[in-house]
């Protein structure tokens, strides 16, 4: 029994003797900063991307929205010098067109008329602010032009011729029956007063005429964004 326990304290001190065992403990590797920051980076880049990309969207939205309204705008205003201009050259016409021969209410009707028809050719040109054609020294300006100064020419004679008429007529009445030199003057001077008149008519239906092509050209290319 003594010698057991002898040995079991040999063998414990043998034990004692050796290298005392060393534990060590394996501490965590910290992670870099920007792991964990770079979620929070790439959750504010894809919100700064969305709101970018929706602002950007809102942006041209508007501008087209602005354009096609402004390009509306403008092609209302078109379509209006247009409808002026149209309207007062048909306005000449219809005066004059009514003149199929010779009818002295008629002739007193066109002379009365005339002058304020041809003044609101005029102020229509004078208006035309997008109509490029129609501005100084353009194609449709000059043609206007030519046509006013015609037109003015025109109604003076006529207006002249009718007045020699009644003159003509007024000195036969006095003076007792007309003469034929008397009738041959009448006669000759309704013919003059006629051509005048006809002669107008036929202007400005040939303007009128070129307005309306000109205006459905203009027109259709506004329409097509051209």
């Amino acid at each position: 029994m003594i010698s057991s326990i002898a040995s079991m304290v040999a063998v414990l001190a043998a034990q004692s003797n050796q290298s005392p065992t060393v534990v060590q403990c394996a501490l965590p590797i910290p992670e870099p900063w920007w792991r964990w920051l770079l979620p929070t980076i790439v959750q504010t880049v894809v919100s700064l991307a969305s709101i970018t990309a929706g602002v950007w969207i809102a942006l041209w939205s508007f501008r087209a929205t602005s354009k096609k309204d402004h390009d509306r705008w403008v092609l209302d205003q078109k379509k209006a010098e247009w409808s002026s201009l149209l309207h007062s050259v048909a306005n000449v016409y219809q005066i004059t067109y009514l003149a199929n021969g010779w009818h002295r209410k008629i002739a007193d009707r066109i002379v009365s008329e005339l002058e304020q028809a041809v003044r609101e050719v005029s102020f229509a040109r004078a208006n035309c602010v997008f109509l490029d054609k129609f501005r100084l020294n353009n194609e449709g300006s000059k043609k206007i032009t030519e046509f006013l100064r015609s037109a003015t020419i025109q109604s003076q004679r006529i207006k002249g011729n009718l007045g020699l008429f009644d003159s003509i007529q007024e000195r036969a009445e006095t003076t007792g029956p007309a003469t034929d030199s008397d009738d041959n003057s009448l006669l000759r001077t309704i013919e003059v007063v006629s051509s005048e008149i006809l002669e107008l008519a036929e202007q400005s239906c040939n303007l009128l005429v070129w307005l309306q092509n000109e205006a459905a050209l203009d027109l259709d290319l506004t329409e097509e964004g051209k």
